[in-house]
């Protein structure tokens, strides 16, 4: 038939681990509620490494599988929840999307965020984002990378949910934690090694918050784009 098909590849360790999880979760052996075997056991049992695991426990909790809960470990989640999100955080998390990929879809989502933000949000999510504005300069003045990190991503969560666009919000947090993933480190990086760009990223946020504060959507959504197009660049010479 002339046809040619391309060899299959073994699949990663992680993705079987995954697709084992799942299918325990999908057949009932594992109901909402049941917690999980601790990364360590799953180790074990699987006689994977515990690298392999936890990468399955993340994209698990990505495509909205599991919840991980801080001091209590990982329980499965209701499957019937977030149907429309999890075929993106499938293909987030499967076919690894380039990043030219993610930061023109993050400007996408996230200037259209900051125009709905100033048109929509209420008092306290103005004085939330306000505060994790504060939050963020200072622990940035502190060089503290990671909290900055931290705050910058919650700031920009906070926009997002000013947006009352709860389908926007879920995409939002999909593609924005895929995204954090795999600049993580670069991103702190750039909060440490350039005083001047950290001020120029404070000044950024402060204009995206002003701009939302005084209800003024095309200023918010071009000092939005001001910050993603910079970081963006600078984030790349970085990761390259």
């Amino acid at each position: 038939m002339g046809i040619e098909f391309t060899p299959v590849k073994t699949k990663r360790l992680y993705e079987e681990i995954v697709e084992q999880i799942k299918q325990l979760i999908t057949g009932g052996e594992l109901k909402p509620g049941d917690k999980l075997l601790s990364e360590r056991e799953l180790s074990e049992r699987l006689q994977v490494s515990r690298v392999s695991v936890r990468e399955a426990i993340r994209t698990l909790e990505m495509l909205g599988f599991i919840e991980i809960r801080p001091g209590d470990g990982t329980f499965v989640r209701d499957t019937n929840t977030d149907d429309i999100i999890r075929p993106l955080a499938m293909f987030l998390a499967v076919e690894r999307s380039s990043l030219l990929d993610m930061f023109e879809v993050r400007r996408i989502f996230e200037t259209s965020a900051a125009s709905l933000a100033a048109e929509r949000a209420s008092q306290e999510e103005v004085a939330q984002i306000g505060d994790l504005l504060k939050k963020m300069r200072k622990v940035i003045n502190l060089q503290d990378s990671e909290k900055g990190v931290a705050f910058d991503t919650s700031f920009h969560y906070a926009v997002a949910e000013a947006t009352h666009n709860t389908l926007l919000i879920k995409l939002f947090r999909t593609v924005s934690e895929d995204f954090a993933r795999s600049i993580s480190t670069a991103r702190r990086r750039l909060l440490l090694d350039s005083p001047a760009n950290v001020q120029k990223i404070i000044d950024q946020h402060v204009r995206i918050y002003e701009a939302i504060k005084a209800g003024k959507a095309k200023a918010a959504s071009e000092a939005m784009l001001e910050h993603l197009t910079f970081a963006e660049a600078e984030l790349r010479k970085w990761i390259s």
